[in-house]
């Protein structure tokens, strides 16, 4: 535990809403102010010293860990979610979801009918059936878990101000209630049980912040307390004037517009690492131009602190990932520049950065130096090994002769389909030849090859192929005389192989 042997100094302890910046051991840190405290609550040092003490304890990933439950209620709109946690694990969970705002109007059935002229379609009737439902679904569920909730430490909700009567009868029920519901002094998005364990995490988190942000809240607190309030000035009396009295004070005066003081503007104060002669500028320059070989020899030449937050507290270590170079990164892990320190948007360098070639060199150096830093505070999933890489490289190889066997198998199918397309089209284009034929012949010719179609299709007589049995002339395009099992060419051919016969 973090404060169970040496209590955190909070002699300048400050309040920057929603956050409580504190001091240990040559260390800064913040968490939620709302998760030690209900918004009625005075801050002193040993209320806050014991409460620090006794709710809280921080492990290697800066995680609160609770003696008791807490609970996250998110409602908004037409959807709903509620989680109860205790001793750091999920032990309660449900969501609900009813269809009660129209698509693209953004507000719920109920807030339309409230404006007047509420509509009468089918679709506003089951949205107020919905919103019914979907309250009545929710108090159903509080009611239910009253016994579990009232054993809880805090129940936070972030829930819309015409909405928060769905905790009433929920309150009768708990003990401490005045201090024991609070709001989420953050914002959240769709409710969802993803959502609800994601809002649970960050007000359950003791983040590690610069010594700079921590001199910034306490500069801030001091301010407000030396501003003297300005002295309320009484109007001076005035003795009244009859307006009778005054010319033209019939006609309607216009208004004389009073002239507002700008302030001076205060001259930015110019940062140390804005000075062109100071080795982070010329490290950031070198970054911006993407000098290797300048960047590489400041680092050696220069006393330079890998640690020190520059602008928007972002570190060397930041700006090379977000530079997108692989090999600035490594050489700066290897100088031993720490991947767990934060920026002002709360991200960690292997957050920032963009390109897998750069997450990966991540990766690799965990896997080299797996007990050099706590890698899940510096938000690096796992490690990278060469026999990691070779599997990588392998699958990626089969995948790409997959991808390309089946290209080839696609295309082989649009060839045969191009293929079989073209014979239908050769066919079409026959059969229309044939029909215009068709139409170009006389009656007579028309009915001959009627009949010859009708002996092909009774077993083969009056075939147009062979040749005559007599003169062995080819019978194509013929009607042939048949006798017997022979076929002739003409009468003649007929008598003469009769004769022969």
């Amino acid at each position: 535990s973090m404060f169970l042997d040496d209590s955190p100094d909070l002699s300048n302890a400050v309040i920057c809403s929603p956050y409580l910046l504190f001091k240990h051991k040559d260390m800064f840190y913040k968490c939620p102010y709302a998760l030690l405290f209900s918004n009625q609550t005075q801050l002193t040092d040993d209320l806050l010293s014991e409460t620090l003490t006794q709710y809280t304890a921080m492990s290697s990933d800066n995680t609160l860990h609770h003696n008791s439950r807490v609970a996250v209620f998110l409602y908004s709109a037409q959807h709903f979610a509620g989680v109860v946690y205790e001793n750091n694990q999920l032990l309660l969970h449900k969501t609900y979801h009813r269809y009660t705002v129209r698509a693209k109007q953004g507000t719920v059935q109920g807030i339309r009918d409230g404006k007047g002229n509420a509509p009468k379609s089918y679709g506003a009737s089951l949205r107020r059936y919905n919103q019914i439902a979907l309250f009545a679904d929710i108090e159903k569920l509080l009611l239910s878990w009253a016994d579990t909730l009232n054993g809880c430490s805090v129940i936070f909700h972030r829930t819309a101000t015409h909405n928060r009567h769905v905790f009433e009868k929920l309150k009768e029920k708990l003990d401490n209630k005045k201090h024991k519901i609070r709001t989420i002094p953050f914002t959240t998005y769709r409710p969802t049980l993803k959502e609800a364990e994601r809002v649970y995490k960050l007000l359950t988190k003791i983040n590690k912040v610069f010594e700079k942000e921590f001199q910034n809240a306490v500069d801030a607190k001091n301010s407000r307390e030396n501003v003297e309030p300005d002295p309320i000035t009484k109007p001076s009396q005035q003795p009244k004037v009859n307006p009778k009295s005054i010319p033209n004070s019939h006609i309607k005066q216009r208004p004389v517009k009073s002239v507002k003081i700008q302030p001076e503007q205060p001259v930015p104060e110019l940062k140390f690492y804005n000075n062109p002669e100071n080795v982070y500028h010329k490290l950031m320059t070198s970054l911006q131009k993407r000098d290797q070989t300048s960047f590489s020899d400041l680092l050696s030449s220069e006393n330079v602190d890998l640690e020190t937050p520059l602008e928007q507290n972002n570190t060397l270590l930041h700006l090379a990932a977000c530079a997108a170079e692989p090999c600035w990164v490594t050489q700066l892990l290897q100088r031993g520049a720490n991947p767990e320190l934060r920026n002002s948007n709360g991200k960690t360098p292997y957050e920032t950065a963009e390109k897998k070639e750069v997450r990966d060199e991540f990766r690799r150096f965990m896997a080299r130096f797996p007990e050099k830093w706590d890698y899940k505070q510096a938000k690096i999933p796992s490690p990278l090994t060469p026999a990691m890489e070779e599997e990588q490289a392998r699958k990626k190889a089969e995948k790409k002769r997959a991808q390309r066997a089946a290209k080839n198998q696609r295309d082989k199918e649009k060839r045969a389909a191009k293929k079989e397309a073209e014979k239908k089209e050769e066919e079409k284009l026959v059969a229309e030849a044939q029909k215009l034929r068709m139409r170009q012949l006389t009656p007579r010719e028309r009915c001959l090859l009627a009949a010859e179609a009708r002996l092909a299709a009774q077993g083969g007589r009056g075939s147009t192929s062979g040749k005559c049995t007599n003169c062995e002339t080819g019978l194509d395009g013929l009607v042939p005389f048949e006798r017997l099992q022979f076929k002739y060419c003409s009468v003649v051919c007929v008598r003469e192989h009769k004769d022969k016969l």
